[in-house]
């Protein structure tokens, strides 16, 4: 199986694997968090996603 990132063969390195969605999912394989972070990185997924926290807010 190769990398989603970099098309290398994931047995060869550090594996991982990510499945979204349903249990039953198919799962995405990644080389590494290396590769997973490049991923996640270049393709946007995560803009937009955090919450928005100020020192002001969470003293009320």
């Amino acid at each position: 199986m190769d990398c989603v990132y970099c098309d290398s063969p994931v047995e060869e390195h550090h594996p991982m694997y990510v499945a979204e969605g349903a249990v039953d999912a198919e799962p995405t394989p990644f080389c590494n968090y290396a590769c997973l972070t490049a991923y996640v990185e270049e393709a946007g997924l995560v803009d937009g996603a955090c919450c928005n926290w100020s020192p002001d807010s969470a003293q009320q």
